[in-house]
């Protein structure tokens, strides 16, 4: 996954790179971001990337996670909790048809699920790697982009 984003510090061989949250990212956070995200209220998140290019400070830049690493995430945060959840149902279930019984294993489950996913976003944390520029030509639709010359381009996809 290669996302635009922005220098905005360096430390070292270390960028740290402003970068925009995408939809997937939900209201509060962003799971790709972890324990870096600078302001759960923005729109924004900065992740500390390897500087492969040598980036300066201010350069707009692309950044690349691993898909593999991006999947694992989605999947701890979505289906994990999921089949715990699901499986504790249907195993407690087939033992006994009482909802006092149930309904409490279920729900120690749901908080496991909780727990395990705090525990994992301490020790999975994403490899990110400034890769490139960003080419203005060829992100249109990019945050980080002049505002003028965000509507001369899309009103030239609109009028073809």
């Amino acid at each position: 996954m290669i996302k635009p984003g922005k220098v905005i510090r360096l430390e070292g061989e270390q960028a740290w790179v402003k970068m925009q949250k995408g939809t997937s990212c939900g209201e509060g956070n962003c799971a790709l971001s972890g324990s870096l995200i600078d302001d759960s209220t923005s729109d924004f998140y900065t992740v500390c990337a390897k500087n492969d290019i040598t980036a300066p400070e201010g350069s707009d830049v692309l950044v690349e996670v691993k898909d593999v690493i991006a999947l694992q995430i989605a999947f701890m945060i979505y289906v994990l909790p999921l089949i715990l959840v699901l499986g504790s149902y249907f195993v407690v279930k087939s033992f006994t048809p009482h909802l006092g019984i149930i309904i409490p294993v279920v729900i120690a489950c749901a908080v496991i699920s909780v727990l395990i996913i705090k525990r994992m976003d301490k020790r999975v944390q994403p490899n990110y790697s400034v890769i490139g520029y960003r080419e203005e030509e060829k992100c249109n639709l990019c945050p980080f982009a002049s505002k003028e010359k965000k509507l001369e381009k899309r009103e030239g996809v609109f009028t073809k």
